[in-house]
């Protein structure tokens, strides 16, 4: 995902001009976005091609091996423009940085600074000492970092919504999962500087806030008290100008009875839970490090049904586990043709060095994951398929974005029960639409995991014109 920028390129100082690509989650975002904004206090202006840049950044993911490849790509493509301008810089940040740290410099000496999740925030010092000519640089040794005060933000949303970082790090150990190496364990930010955040966003025109952390209900946990996300969602439901909230991220063992609670009571909360159940067989579970079996999966589930009964659930799941058997595997397509989640993400499991499970013996093959990853989705797509015909004819409130990445000829928007960049879409065929308003949109099409409608009772300025 590269970050470009429109600029006026009018009375730029050349030296100080930055092209940003940031890979991976969210939650890398907004670390791309606290770097933008400390550069920008310091001069630096975004341009639109790496041609332009004194300064080449490239945001890593590293959480799994095509992530990784993918991150390496990335930055021997911007490599290739030190050939001809050597006085460009490469800075290379994020997990791969901070995972690899030892191993990448020998084999990719075209970067000028390796700096690692903890360290990023000495980016303006990090290029200081890069011009006084010391050679290549490694850092990525910091103390953990936490966000724990206010720092200059460029966002690279759209300016009606926002990601919001409530926490860093994991405490869980998840046999598969490298985060906790690379990132430390879980640190939730203070309350306050949370909110105080938000009201800055929403001041500026934010009104779709999405919570992001590596386990949204785990915050607050590791400060000895309770999980403190209901006091913060009650907190952020105070807003002004807040027209939706939403999380990301939550352990299934961690949906409270208080938080679906806090979700009803306060409009401004998406009908909207993301929860990664990973599997449902009861001993993949365990030898996953998930803590919970099939039967809390099961309880959450009817739980939130009962108190949200007009709830969004998406989850993800890892088909191709060791040791997973063709038996577990229908079980797993079962459970999610039962519980009808209504997004899903399904991953082949990868191997990860320095995970317990790259150990474990009977590992299932590539071409078997495959195989399984294609026949649940296509199980997934025709389920969706079948819950999204029940809303045509229906009017739902939807929040335009603008013109279809598809094709300029529409626009495209989104439900409150579809979470932007990972679920599906609503396309407009019909009415005049504003970017960043919600507006009622009547659907007339289903698809596999989109909906086409048409705009009713448009607003009469800004507006674009789709008929």
């Amino acid at each position: 995902m590269s970050l470009l920028h429109l600029n006026e390129n009018l009375g730029l100082n050349p030296l100080k001009t930055i092209y940003p690509v940031s890979l991976g989650c969210a939650k890398n975002r907004v670390d791309t976005e606290i770097m933008l904004g400390l550069l920008s206090q310091a001069g630096w202006e975004v341009v639109d091609t790496p041609t332009e840049a004194a300064l080449l950044l490239v945001n890593t993911c590293g959480f799994i091996a095509p992530a990784s490849q993918e991150s390496i790509d990335t930055i021997l493509e911007l490599a290739a423009y030190k050939q001809t301008d050597p006085d460009k810089r490469l800075v290379v940040t994020g997990c791969l940085a901070q995972r690899y740290h030892q191993e990448l410099p020998a084999l990719v000496p075209e970067v000028d600074a390796w700096i690692g999740v903890n360290d990023f925030p000495r980016i303006v010092s990090i290029l200081a000492e890069l011009d006084q000519g010391q050679g290549s640089l490694t850092i990525c040794q910091g103390r953990r970092y936490n966000y724990t005060d206010l720092l200059p933000r460029r966002r690279t949303t759209p300016f009606y919504r926002a990601y919001l970082k409530i926490a860093e790090g994991c405490s869980h150990r998840c046999t598969y999962c490298t985060i906790p190496q690379i990132r430390g364990p879980f640190r939730s930010r203070p309350l306050d500087v949370i909110l105080q955040e938000a009201r800055t966003l929403t001041a500026h025109g934010v009104i779709e806030l999405t919570l992001i952390a590596q386990d949204t209900t785990f915050y607050g946990l590791d400060r000895g008290h309770r999980s403190q996300l209901p006091e913060l969602l009650r907190g952020l439901g105070q807003l002004p100008g807040l027209r939706w909230l939403r999380l990301l991220y939550s352990h299934p063992a961690r949906i409270t009875s208080e938080l679906l609670a806090v979700m009803a009571e306060h409009p401004q909360i998406c009908p909207y839970l993301d929860i990664p159940i990973q599997h449902v067989n009861d001993r993949l579970l365990q030898h996953m490090g998930r803590g919970y079996s099939q039967k809390v999966i099961r309880e959450t589930i009817a739980r939130i049904r009962q108190v949200l009964p007009q709830a969004a659930l998406r989850t993800s799941v890892i088909v191709g586990f060791p040791g997973e058997t063709e038996a577990q595997f229908t079980e797993l397509c079962q459970m999610v043709e039962q519980l009808g989640f209504d997004h899903l993400g399904v991953f082949a499991f990868q191997s990860e060095d320095g995970t317990p499970a790259s150990h474990y013996a009977d590992q299932v093959s590539s071409r078997v994951a495959r195989q399984r990853v294609r026949k649940l989705m296509a199980l997934q797509g025709r389920l969706v398929k079948q819950r999204l015909r029940t809303l045509v004819g229906t009017v739902q409130e939807v929040l335009v974005e603008g013109l279809s990445p598809e094709t300029e000829l529409l626009l495209s928007g989104r439900l409150a029960t579809q979470a932007p960049e990972v679920d599906g879409q609503v396309y407009i065929t019909a009415g005049m639409g504003q970017i960043g308003q919600i507006q009622p949109v009547r659907i007339t099409e289903a698809h596999t995991y989109d909906l086409v409608g048409e705009l009713i009772d448009p607003p009469q300025k800004g507006i674009l014109d789709k008929r």
